[in-house]
């Protein structure tokens, strides 16, 4: 999630400056060497997670693993699948876009549902179904910014991960993410059905998926706190927020991997390019599925007046990377679902939002865009390819 790119980036720019000054940093476990990383252990749990561009062999095997149990426990051959993407307060849109399908009635039950960064924050909502509707809503529409972070105090920062402090946003965490909405995703994983939340792993580099029906259907007792921690960590602004410490065991040695803002790595997925569909065994290819996409953001920039100064200019590009960075991501998925023969549906904020953005958490205008969203799935938003796209 932002605070904002700007003030984020004027905040860390800051940060960055002080650290190199004092040189000081916080403790932390060894990191896992990359050529043993794929046999850290998260929680004793073997497919508690997947890294999104290594060795596709678990992640299929996994989704084949699930699709068995989808059939034992009665699925159908119609599939739903449903990705989120992060945005920060523009998660409005996708938490208003959810709630208005149900209100239209057609909302179905997704198979699949993953989440990044604030889409991460959505994801256990949406995968749990419309009862969990009025939740979902409180969340985008009464929050405000001291409820997500509080800034820290610029002597607090030097020698500091951070600048801000994210125990508000953990809390906010734990309040929604308890022990009965944990059972219920471990009853819905048993049918078969898939959580993946996205994080970026930085001492790798890698984006990876956790696998949060597999957590939670374990009996360790950290499992809850887990899920608390992954959604926390795939929400963490590198710079901005701490990063998550994750603690593994490799070969029965302990070590820690440095997990962020999923967002920092991919801004929304549906499952890795190099695992095809296609490819699966038969009796997985015969259902018919659907992908449907929430953008929780534009699909280009507003224009804007730049300040010639070094803040401005360094905020303004990672903006707009960040929103190049996503268009990637989607033409990427309509590729890929194009090839596996999966139908593919868009949608984002478009042009015909136009209240203006003013501060952090605003909520006049994470309102405003809860309405937009809730009100767009009734006129059937849904893009059938990328923008700009001609094939």
């Amino acid at each position: 999630m932002r605070l904002t790119i700007p003030r984020v980036l004027t905040a860390a720019l800051l940060a960055a400056t002080l650290a190199l000054a004092g040189c000081a940093y916080q403790p932390r476990l060894e990191a896992v060497p990359r050529e043993v990383a794929r046999e850290a252990i998260f929680l004793g749990i073997p497919d508690a997670r997947f890294a999104l561009n290594g060795d596709p062999a678990p992640l299929a095997a996994m989704f084949v693993a699930a699709e068995r149990r989808r059939l034992m426990a009665g699925g159908g051959t119609v599939e739903h699948m449903l990705a989120i993407s992060g945005g920060g307060e523009n998660g409005a849109f996708g938490a208003g876009l959810l709630y208005g399908w149900t209100e239209r009635g057609t909302r179905p039950s997704f198979r699949l549902v993953t989440g990044v960064s604030t889409g991460a924050l959505t994801a256990p909502f949406a995968f749990l179904g419309s009862r969990y509707d009025e939740q979902l809503k409180a969340v985008y529409t009464t929050v405000q910014r001291d409820n997500i972070a509080q800034i820290l105090p610029i002597l607090t920062i030097i020698g500091s991960d951070s600048v801000a402090d994210s125990r508000p946003l953990a809390n906010l965490i734990a309040s929604y993410v308890t022990p009965e909405m944990v059972a219920e995703i471990a009853g819905e994983y048993q049918k078969g059905r898939i959580l993946l939340i996205g994080t970026t792993n930085l001492d790798q580099g890698q984006p990876i998926a956790w696998n949060i029906g597999a957590i939670a259907a374990s009996d360790h007792p950290a499992r809850v706190q887990a899920i608390r921690d992954i959604l926390l960590a795939s929400a963490s602004i590198p710079g901005a927020f701490p990063p998550v410490m994750m603690d593994v065991t490799v070969n029965g040695a302990r070590r820690q991997e440095m997990h962020v803002d999923g967002g920092a790595t991919t801004q929304v997925f549906l499952y890795p390019s190099n695992a095809p569909l296609r490819e699966a065994p038969a009796f997985a290819r015969r259902t018919q599925r659907t992908a449907w996409i929430i953008r929780n953001g534009r699909t280009q920039e507003l224009s804007e007046d730049v300040k010639r100064g070094l803040l401005p200019i360094a905020a303004r590009s990672i903006s707009t990377m960040i929103t190049s960075n996503a268009i990637g991501d989607i033409y990427r998925m309509y590729l890929m679902t194009r090839r596996d023969n999966v139908d593919f549906n868009l949608a984002y904020i478009s042009s015909r939002f136009t209240v203006p953005y003013e501060k952090p958490f605003d909520p006049v205008y994470m309102n405003a865009l809860f309405e937009f969203g809730r009100s767009e799935i009734k006129q059937q938003p849904w893009l059938k390819q990328p923008p700009g796209y001609r094939p």
